[in-house]
């Protein structure tokens, strides 16, 4: 009896069975991968020179690595990057047609990476009624000017002079005149203002400055015009940073110029020395590119090591350019917003700070410009001499002291 019962409960129980697993809960699947979404930004350019054309280079490497490596998560959505640049021929006009074909055609919220004044301030009258957000080079004091909400300057054209005159005056003790040689056009004459303002202060005269149509390949005229000023030091602010800046030189030299240079742009030595020898470049005075220090950032030696390996012949054009794209990173991850209006309005109160192979950088105000939001850039800057073919290094400053040092030069209030 007790052998049947058994049998009759294990003959119920496999019967159940069926039953059982038709009610219990389904094993829950694997859940997909995260849809990675991808969000387009854009950057106008000028690609008839080394700066616009290596930064078009550097974006299309630094980006693909970027998007493969982590991409840019906002609120818990992961996008990859879609980098959109055209040609604006350094010119106010290029410009402007680039940057509305960026706002209208492609519907960018974000323009990053632009290099001259003209366009960029031409771009301006597009990206600030539409309430795009630009991070950007420049050297004019109108793309900081306190009407405009929408744009931050990510290079250093507006606060790299104060540290470089003093060095020069290191350098070259006996030296007492300047003279400006710079392209005509917003980013040469902003440059040449501000270069005459604080050489003024730093104990020197300028006698001059000399402007050139950007395009120009003869400079034999304006070299000539130079020398017969007779100047202890010749600057060149707002040149470009390769083939132009050789012409220039070598101009010079031919001239007969043999008195000091000081340059807020560092040359890219590879174009530079193909059309001018190198006794040309002797004495120069400039700053120096993070890759060619003493012991250079772990960031800057894998950037020259990545270019290098994509492109084969080493560049420093692109370094003035690209934190911006650091920046642009930056301040996205720090309000967790792709909204252009919020990430203005963030960083524009409390600032932002970012690391890129060209070093540590930080959002800085402008009370000199009666712009009291976070606006424009200092960074770490490196200073040396050229000696003999090869830099030598003089000195090093941090985004800080940089900081600082812009106070006291542009008197009007805390930068911080």
């Amino acid at each position: 009896m007790k052998k049947r019962l058994a049998f009759i409960t294990l003959a119920i129980a496999f019967m159940a069975m069926p039953l059982l697993i038709s009610c219990s809960p389904a094993a829950t699947p694997p859940a997909p991968p995260a849809e990675v979404k991808t969000l387009k930004i854009g950057a106008s350019l000028p690609f008839t020179d080394s700066m616009g054309i290596d930064t078009k280079k550097a974006l299309e490497m630094i980006v693909p690595a970027f998007n493969q490596a982590v991409g840019l998560t906002v609120k818990g959505q992961k996008y990859n990057l879609d980098f959109v640049i055209y040609d604006d021929k350094y010119t106010a006009d290029g410009g402007r047609a680039a940057v509305e074909r960026l706002v209208n055609e492609d519907k960018v919220q974000f323009i990053v990476g632009q290099i001259g004044s003209a366009p960029i301030v031409a771009g301006l009258t597009v990206t600030e009624p539409a309430k795009v957000l630009v991070f950007c080079g420049g050297a004019s004091d109108k793309i900081i000017n306190p009407n405009n909400k929408y744009v931050f300057g990510t290079a250093v054209w507006r606060t790299n002079l104060p540290p470089l005159f003093p060095y020069l005056k290191q350098a070259f003790p006996n030296a007492k005149t300047i003279v400006n040689l710079s392209p005509d056009d917003e980013t040469g004459k902003n440059l040449a203002r501000d270069n005459s303002k604080v050489a003024t202060a730093a104990g020197f005269t300028v006698l001059d400055s000399v402007y050139y149509p950007r395009p120009t390949q003869d400079f034999a005229p304006f070299a000539t015009k130079v020398v017969s000023l007779n100047p202890d030091v010749v600057n060149f602010p707002g040149t470009a940073a390769g083939t132009s800046f050789g012409l220039q030189l070598k101009a010079l030299y031919e001239a007969g110029y043999k008195g000091a240079l000081v340059s807020p742009m560092p040359p890219n030595l590879s174009e530079v020395l193909s059309v001018a020898p190198k006794e040309a470049l002797e004495g120069m005075v400039t700053i120096m590119p993070p890759t060619d220090v003493p012991n250079p950032s772990s960031m800057a030696s894998q950037y020259q090591k990545d270019w290098t390996a994509k492109y084969g012949q080493w560049s420093v054009a692109s370094l003035q350019w690209i934190p911006a794209f650091y920046a642009f990173v930056e301040a996205v991850k720090k309000t967790d917003s792709l909204d252009p209006g919020a990430v203005a309005s963030n960083i524009s109160a409390n600032g932002l700070s970012w690391e890129s192979a060209n070093g540590k950088a930080m959002l800085v105000k402008r009370p000199d410009y009666k712009n009291n939001r976070f606006c424009d850039t200092v960074s770490s800057l490196n200073f040396g001499k050229f000696t003999n073919g090869k830099y030598e290094f003089l000195g090093s400053i941090s985004a800080e002291d940089l900081a600082k040092a812009n106070e006291a030069a542009f008197d009007g209030g805390s930068w911080k």
